[in-house]
This record gives structure tokens, sequence and C-alpha cells, in this order.
């Protein structure tokens, strides 16, 4: 376990170092990185809570190939068609599920159990983090399913003539 978090923290500092000089500045973003960094260092620091931060990684990245998918489909140019909306609703679904219910349980066995404070202060920031996010897809979600399919549109159009 402390190793597969040793790999996470490295990528968790690339990768925070990659959006930083990449100008992808945002501060739920930083937030994110820097709740993480700290959080899985103060793990691998205590040896403690292991088990719970394998948990938390699989809740959080569980999602990642779909969220990284919408993101190979818009650089494709596949914007406003079925697949991306599918694409999005699986995303929207599977973050869901993982952060806004694997999350909540996962951050109260970790404020209950007898760990350090900072690991407490990091699972519980992680999952503000993820509730923030929780609320963004869901405006997303919202959006795309009242938006008016460009085949559906012209559908209407062939139908009300």
């Amino acid at each position: 376990q402390m190793k597969s978090l040793a790999v996470t923290l490295s990528y968790m500092i690339y990768d925070a170092a990659c959006c930083h000089l990449n100008g992808d500045v945002r501060l739920d973003n930083t937030v994110h990185h820097l709740v993480s960094i700290v959080g899985i260092g103060a793990g691998l620091a205590y040896q403690r809570c292991g088990t719970e931060m394998m948990a938390c990684m699989f809740i959080t990245e569980i999602s990642s190939p779909l969220l990284h998918l919408r993101e190979m489909l818009k650089e494709l140019g596949v914007k406003d068609t079925d697949l991306n909306l599918l694409v999005d609703i699986l995303f929207a679904a599977t973050f869901s599920v993982g952060r806004m219910v694997g999350g909540p349980y996962l951050t109260y066995v970790t404020l209950t159990t007898d760990y350090p404070i900072l690991i407490k202060a990091m699972a519980a920031g992680l999952q503000l983090v993820s509730a923030y996010w929780f609320l963004r897809i869901l405006r997303m979600v919202r959006y795309k399913l009242g938006k008016k399919r460009p085949a559906a549109a012209a559908a209407t159009k062939l139908n009300a003539k």
C-alpha cells in the first residue's frame, strides 16, 4: 500500500506542476492537488491508514478514464453527439456514486478512527472539493440534457413543415 501511495504522491506532484506550467491554475484544482499531496504525504509519514487511502484512490480515480475520454472527444471534435452525451452521463454517474456515496462513507470512517488530525483534515478537504465538483457536474448534466440536440432540432423542423 505504501509503495502505491508513494507512486500516487509522485504523480500528484507531477500533475500539479504540469497544470501550473500549462497555465491551468484554478482554485479548485489547486486545492485538490494540495489536499491530495499533503494527505498522501501524511499517510506515508505516519505509516497509517493505508487501506483507507487505497480505497480513496479507487473512489476518486474510478471516473478518471471517462473524464479523459470526454476530453479526447472534445479534441476530436465529437461534441454535441449521442456518444458525447453518453460519455458525459457515464462520467457523471461514476463520479457521483464514487465521490458522493463512497466518499462520504470513507470520510466518516477516517474521521471517526484514531488517525492524526492532519489526515482527518485532508480527508474532509478532499470530500469538500468532491462536493464542489459534484455540483458543477450536476449543472453540466442539466445543461446537456436540456440542450436541444442538432439532429432532434432538424427533425422537429422537418416535422413542423
